[in-house]
């Protein structure tokens, strides 16, 4: 340190060793400051290129600047041109290749199918819940049938519950395939609203295939219905009613309007079909008519419920406390569509014509009415038939108004029949 003048604002502390170089040992060789044109410049560490080259790091001891060696960055670029570049992918020189070996072709499919599941978005439980609602307001727009929407949205959800991203099809195969507790009916239903949700989004996927058995529908007894309609209050025993007499669906009873009435007639139209159904004409009994005439008109509609969901869950708490007061526990089998059912078996024992019980239904072909057939031998629900006589044109003609069926004429008298 002797013949040493020091410039430094530190003084003494200035000269102890703190990593970076001192005046003598930098003068000439470090750059200019590229913001104030400075030669007084400390190494201040070094820096590395992606390619690991080596780039020092320089402080301005005026302004204070940190800054790179030029001629460090200028090695460093050279080295990164001689590589291929992510951006544009062009390869600079021969040279520049870093390997000339080959990939296997098993290593390339491993390798595509690699950067296929890198590229599938991770969603947390708020975008995908985000996604479900946007796909909803889709179906919405498409004038899907709003059953149609409740029921995908539900399963939808469900699948967002049990861990599946719903932009990953080989994420909901794999949950799928460990669903054991599940029947192939709620796995088919999932599949079904997962599947719209993906052509809706034009995503692509083998999923899995479920085959389903319809099971046979349970019809009751005519007392059991009548029972439970007696237990209920005055709109929802009208409601039910109306599905006995006509076999309509639920849903295109709940949109049944005051002037579908035809109270001179005694029939009722059925207007608003569902599941592409035609409408149709239904005669309906004094009886009906009387519960139906009894009911405020407070709306448009007949049935007052905000939805048909609202109507099932009352009718679901009205048939617990019929169970209870009857302690009938067959009654729980019973169900909006029992009453669609149980009328077209008895239309089918009374005609055996399986036109007859399309009409009734609103069916397009016979597709769907076949099962009636087997369903009217399986459940003998019937007691036997209610027999008379008609000895003249008036006697017979009250009778067929009645509901009576002509069997035979027998020594000048017409005999007719009817289920009891």
């Amino acid at each position: 340190m002797v013949g040493f003048q020091s410039n430094s604002v530190f003084g003494e502390a200035g000269l102890q060793n703190s990593g970076k170089s001192d005046l003598q040992e930098s003068a000439g060789a470090n750059p200019p400051c590229p913001q104030c044109g400075s030669a007084k410049a400390w190494k201040d560490g070094l820096r590395y290129s992606p390619f690991d080259d080596k780039i020092q790091r320089w402080l301005c001891r005026d302004c204070g600047r940190r800054f790179s060696d030029p001629q460090d960055v200028q090695r460093a670029w050279s080295t990164f041109e001689r590589v291929e570049r992510i951006e544009s992918k062009p390869l600079k020189s021969r040279n520049g290749k870093v390997s000339t070996r080959q990939i296997c072709v098993t290593e390339t499919k491993n390798l595509v199918a690699e950067q296929q599941k890198m590229e599938v978005p991770q969603r947390t439980e708020v975008d995908l819940k985000g996604a479900i609602v946007e796909f909803l307001w889709q179906l919405k727009r498409q004038n899907f049938a709003e059953d149609t929407i409740v029921s995908y949205g539900y399963s939808l959800e469900a699948l967002v519950r049990l861990g599946v991203n719903l932009f990953d099809p080989q994420n909901f195969i794999d949950v799928m395939a460990k669903l054991s507790d599940k029947t192939n009916i709620r796995k088919y239903n999932l599949t079904k609203a997962y599947r719209c949700f993906l052509n809706q989004h034009g995503i692509k996927a083998s999923l899995p295939k479920y085959k389903i058995t319809r099971p046979l529908p349970y019809i009751p007894p005519e007392e059991y219905l009548d029972q439970l309609i007696a237990c209920c209050n005055q709109q929802m025993a009208t409601f039910l009613q109306t599905l006995k007499e006509t076999a309509a669906r639920p849903g295109e009873a709940w949109q049944i309007e005051w002037e579908d009435l035809d109270i001179e007639g005694k029939k009722l139209h059925i207007s608003h079909p569902e599941k592409s159904c035609n409408p149709r004409i239904r005669p309906i009994s004094d009886k009906l008519l009387r519960m139906l005439l009894a009911l405020p008109r407070a709306q448009k509609r007949i049935f007052t419920y905000k939805s048909k969901a609202v109507a099932s869950r009352t009718f679901r708490r009205m048939r617990q406390h019929a169970i209870q007061k009857l302690s009938n526990p067959e009654l729980r089998k019973i169900d909006f569509y029992t009453c669609r059912y149980w009328k077209a078996t008895m239309e089918y024992r009374r005609t055996h014509d399986f036109g007859c019980v399309m009409v009734l239904l609103g069916h397009k072909s016979l597709r769907y009415v076949l099962l009636y057939a087997q369903l009217s031998e399986a459940y003998d629900t019937d007691k036997g038939y209610i027999c008379k006589e008609a000895s003249n044109r008036h006697e017979a003609k009250q009778l067929i108004e009645a509901g009576f069926e002509y069997v035979m004429d027998k020594e000048g008298v017409s005999l007719f029949r009817k289920l009891k």
